[in-house]
């Protein structure tokens, strides 16, 4: 796990933010995850939606087969997964660090398969397979993802499938370098604020050479 810790988050108004993104290990993350899982769609969802909703566009723009195969990676409780279904979506696969967060995903039926993976366990990502899509919504964060987990998705997409992700403008600084660095092309970005406009959210769509 990448030990990084924000500093700009809006700890005030959105508590949970901060409190999830100081966490100092793996382990104490998904232990963090598995004891929020029930009230995670009660607290995020509205501040969640929009930039839900711009990731579905973002696939609707770029993926108009609904039958391809398609990670969720930090699928959380599904609440993309709700979204891109509903759009007719049905080739869907979820992972995530936290079984918790999966038994409730689990419960909305949106998803082929779930399973309980570390992404930074390059060898588990190998299991999985490969895609024709990989959308990664909140997951490189600090204290989430960083370079390793980057690359393992990297590995799972198909050639010429695509890669979606969102990143906050501080942390995207972070891994700008090692986006870059990959072999892919970048087909689409937007930035839009977020929290009341005290962050910027960048949208990035990447196909695979």
């Amino acid at each position: 796990m990448d030990n990084q810790n924000s500093n700009s988050i809006d700890s005030e108004e959105r508590p949970w933010l901060s409190w999830i993104c100081d966490s100092q290990s793996t382990d104490e993350l998904k232990s963090k995850y598995d004891s929020w899982a029930k009230n995670y769609d009660a607290d995020v969802r509205e501040s969640w939606k929009f930039i839900l909703d711009n990731v579905a566009a973002i696939l609707e723009k770029n993926l108009s087969q609904r039958t391809v195969k398609i990670l969720d990676a930090g699928a959380g409780t599904g609440l993309l997964g709700e979204i891109l279904f509903k759009l007719g979506y049905t080739n869907i696969f979820a992972v995530d660090l936290s079984a918790k967060m999966l038994e409730v995903a689990a419960s909305k039926k949106v998803y082929n398969s779930l399973e309980q993976v570390n992404l930074e366990d390059n060898v588990a990502v190998k299991r999985l397979g490969r895609f024709d899509m990989v959308i990664a919504t909140g997951l490189f964060a600090y204290a989430h993802a960083g370079v390793t987990i980057l690359k393992n998705l990297f590995e799972s997409i198909e050639s010429r499938g695509l890669f979606v992700v969102t990143i906050r403008d501080d942390y995207y600084r972070e891994l700008e370098s090692a986006m870059n660095s990959l072999s892919w092309q970048l087909i689409e970005q937007k930035q839009l604020p977020i929290y009341d406009g005290q962050q910027n959210m960048n949208f990035l769509a990447f196909q695979k050479l």
